[in-house]
């Protein structure tokens, strides 16, 4: 994965990072877009992917035929019997990798990923969540998702999220009181961006951590709507509510 440097996205890092209106926890989070150009060590990764999903079937063949039916096991990406759903996880897998260098996701599973129903219900529930937290005013007038839908043209997106098993997980070591990291995937355009953020309640950790670094809370099964909402084409298509005389986000 060949890591895009967006000047917009630096600007919203910087506000990725601010106190919650307790005072006593801080969020942290990080908007990076990659393409999917394979380099090096993901050729390397993309083969083992592929190794160890033929060990799998010719372990299957000696199961009986309940158990060893991998074509119909649904993936979040589609059947894995299917190259292209097998690409998808290791986009996935292969940016994970690419975000957090030191550490190895390539034991992640399919089902260890969810499709989420749609993008607008992913903006939402971010929205809700940065907006519970005390969100800045800054960050509300940043117009955070024209900056991404520029990026990867939201509308022709595919969302996925991870939610990391404790050994897993990046954050940890810091135990957050929440996080999430989304995946926004254009197959079209072979680009991701890869939101991620967490809430971490010891302030005094976070005095070692740069603003690219991410953090998260609370989030909501079912996300409420709220005055809060993106700026662009898709956001304001999908997600306005009411007369839309709130403030934006």
């Amino acid at each position: 994965m060949k890591y895009l440097d967006i000047e917009s996205f630096r600007t919203l890092n910087s506000l990725l990072s601010f106190p919650t209106t307790s005072g006593d926890r801080h969020v942290v989070g990080r908007v990076e877009a990659y393409s999917c150009k394979a380099a090096g060590t993901d050729k390397k990764l993309y083969r083992y992917l592929e190794n160890k999903y033929q060990e799998d079937l010719e372990e299957a063949k000696t199961l009986s035929p309940e158990q060893s039916s991998l074509t119909n096991i649904v993936s979040p990406f589609g059947p894995l019997t299917q190259p292209a759903s097998r690409r998808t996880l290791f986009y996935l897998i292969a940016t994970l990798n690419a975000s957090f260098p030191d550490y190895d996701f390539s034991s992640l599973t399919a089902d260890q990923f969810i499709k989420e129903p749609s993008t607008d219900y992913s903006m939402k529930s971010v929205n809700t969540t940065l907006l519970n937290v005390g969100c800045p005013a800054t960050l509300r007038t940043s117009r955070m998702w024209d900056s991404i839908d520029d990026a990867i043209k939201l509308d022709d997106c595919e969302v996925y999220s991870y939610t990391p098993s404790p050994e897993a997980d990046p954050y940890d070591e810091e135990a957050p009181v929440w996080s999430f990291n989304y995946f926004f995937f254009n197959k079209s355009l072979r680009r991701i961006v890869f939101f991620t953020c967490r809430c971490v309640s010891n302030l005094d950790e976070l005095e070692s951590l740069s603003d690219q670094e991410l953090v998260f809370g609370d989030l909501h099964d079912d996300p409420v709507e709220t005055e809060f909402y993106p700026t662009s084409q898709h956001a304001l298509r999908g997600m306005a509510i009411g007369s839309g005389s709130g403030l934006r986000f």
